[in-house]
């Protein structure tokens, strides 16, 4: 079933409140997580530097004098930790390593906020240290961006990890004032983490939902734009195109004063072969003889096109009566090559194929119009001369038009 399926949100959107989306779906949902929060954590990394120093020095000037010194050097690991993470955040190459470097970290700042409240015997100390633990806990749910299953593990690890060194190696910790501050906050915390992440996992599948129905609308538009320019049975280009590029083409070599060459190829006797071989067959004749035709076309102004039924042009700027009796003869050689049985072709009994060739220089006395019926005029010579050929379009003698001026002065 796909993603875009209306009925895939029946088993997606369950899953975002299990935190948990379909495998491939959830592998590219962490890749999008783990960007955006290793970019915000990048900027974040400094507030919770400067939190976490106004929070010691905060607690410092409160603090027993006779502890201070204690105490800074034992929290400062805290900051260090932060710092640690933050520059590790600035290396791009470590980005997908973020949950683990971060996690750790939290970790880390859990445990050891836990358990320094464990070496105090001042109650005031004690109370302040408990402090510490709630500003720890509100950064690594609300400020890191770790996903709520890495923030509950960092959380509730680092203090199970704190707590046990506290009571092994300390004092001992007092749980009433450890309930009240760290549990009720990790509590808070977690319910806040998950609400954010049911938010963004939602947000991650609209998103994506949006951008895979955007990338089939240009896919489809793409297509249609295709098929509006394209013969759909040969993959050529259709009359539309070759109308729009011949006119472009015209005005081009008009203001260089280039000649253009229209070639006009037309498949001998092609009806009888579609009554002898049927429609299929005729379609897939005329498939391959595009692909032929396909192979006249190198240089980036040249076309081949479609221009109904069984006819062909071809387009070629730039191309004078020379190079263009050339390419005609070759044309018609490799049609031959291909050897495609034609049994009601009396000449070859293999398919064959008409060309009428035209060149101008194009200029104010002529139009497109007028190279594209010079070329039909040549076809139909072609055609007449027995087929399996091709011909050049002569124009008339200029002498014809002169004496017939004569013999309109003299009426006169």
């Amino acid at each position: 079933m796909s993603d875009t399926d209306p009925r895939s949100r029946r088993v997606v959107v369950p899953g975002v409140r299990w935190l948990r989306f379909p495998r491939r779906l959830e592998g590219e949902y962490r890749d999008y997580q783990c960007q955006e929060a290793v970019e915000s954590f990048r900027v974040n990394a400094f507030y919770i530097l400067l939190l976490y120093m106004l929070l010691i020095t905060g607690i410092y000037a409160l603090a027993p004098e006779q502890i201070r010194g204690w105490w800074l050097s034992t929290y400062i690991w805290v900051g260090i930790i932060v710092l640690v993470a933050g520059l590790l955040a600035q290396v791009r190459a470590l980005d997908r390593f973020f949950p683990l470097y971060a996690g750790v970290g939290s970790f880390l700042a859990v445990a050891l906020s836990v358990a320094i409240p464990g070496f105090m015997r001042d109650s005031g100390a004690i109370q302040l240290a408990h402090v510490s633990v709630i500003y720890a806990l509100v950064i690594i749910y609300a400020m890191v961006g770790l996903r709520f299953t890495v923030a509950v593990l960092a959380g509730w690890g680092g203090g199970l990890v704190g707590a046990l060194i506290a009571e092994k190696l300390g004092q001992g910790l007092d749980w009433q004032v450890l309930h009240r501050t760290y549990t009720g906050i990790s509590l808070l915390g977690m319910f806040l983490c998950y609400s954010s992440e049911v938010r963004d996992r939602l947000l991650f599948f609209n998103q994506r939902q949006l951008q895979r129905q955007q990338r089939r609308t240009q896919a489809l538009a793409e297509r249609l734009h295709r098929l509006s320019r394209e013969d759909s049975l040969t993959g050529l280009a259709n009359r539309r195109f070759f109308d729009e590029a011949f006119d472009r083409e015209w005005r081009r070599c008009k203001r260089s004063g280039q000649p253009l060459t229209v070639m006009l190829v037309d498949v001998d006797r092609f009806k009888a072969y579609n009554d002898h071989y049927g429609h299929l067959q005729g379609d897939l004749c005329l498939q391959k003889l595009s692909a032929e035709f396909h192979r006249y076309s190198r240089r980036g102004g040249d076309l081949v096109a479609r221009f109904g039924g069984e006819e062909f042009v071809l387009l070629y700027p730039e191309t004078d009566e020379v190079e263009a009796q050339q390419l005609a003869s070759r044309l018609c050689r490799s049609v031959r090559s291909l050897a495609i049985p034609h049994a009601d072709n009396p000449q070859m009994n293999e398919v064959t194929v008409s060309v009428g060739v035209a060149t101008m220089i194009p200029g104010d006395r002529h139009s497109a119009g007028d190279l594209l019926e010079a070329a039909d005029r040549a076809l139909y010579l072609a055609k007449q001369g027995g087929r399996d050929d091709w011909r050049i379009y002569q124009a008339p003698p200029a002498v014809r038009l002169v004496k017939e001026r004569k013999n309109d002065e003299g009426e006169r």
